[in-house]
């Protein structure tokens, strides 16, 4: 069956098993063969959230979403301030306040992506690179992602996005 919520179910499900990997390193650092791949799983889970939701409210096709990476920087943000509003917890208005925070979270998990902004951003959590002759890798990278995560609306962030990942299952 090839229908549209075959697809919300099938990328909803994925992001929900990419997370949960997230997740694992989170918790059992030691499982964790570099940096890189957790970052990696973060990423996937928050693409795949993202189709999932396009779908869902019918902004794209199947087609189009299969196409392209580019939908965390535009999407996220709006689905963690769904959740936000879902919560209508008596933090409601500092938790509006992180938006800007995670507005700019998104666009660094959107750039983990190796396909997407090579020319003015060539670091990816899955290939090396060129950095004017010197070739890094990604097992020797330090992600502002995961530097974000820890700060103040970081933990908020991550708990979000797992509401969202649950919701949209």
């Amino acid at each position: 069956m090839n229908t549209v919520d075959g697809w919300v179910r099938g990328f909803a499900r994925q992001a929900d098993a990419d997370f949960r990997a997230w997740e694992l390193y989170q918790r059992h650092s030691q499982a964790v063969a570099a940096t890189c791949h957790q970052m990696l799983f973060l990423q996937m889970a928050c693409e795949k959230l993202c189709k999932a939701y396009i779908l869902k409210n019918q902004i794209q096709s199947p087609e189009d979403v299969q196409s392209s990476h580019g939908y965390v920087k535009k999407h996220l943000p709006t689905i963690l301030k769904q959740e936000i509003a879902y919560l209508k917890s008596d933090k409601l208005a500092q938790m509006r306040h992180l938006m800007k925070q995670f507005s700019h979270l998104a666009k660094e998990i959107e750039v983990l992506n190796p396909s997407m902004d090579r020319q003015a951003r060539p670091d990816n959590c899955e290939y090396p690179w060129d950095a004017g002759g010197e070739i890094l890798s990604p097992l020797d990278w330090n992600f502002q992602p995961l530097q974000l995560l820890s700060i103040a609306g970081g933990p908020t962030f991550l708990k979000l996005l797992r509401l969202a990942i649950n919701r949209i299952l």
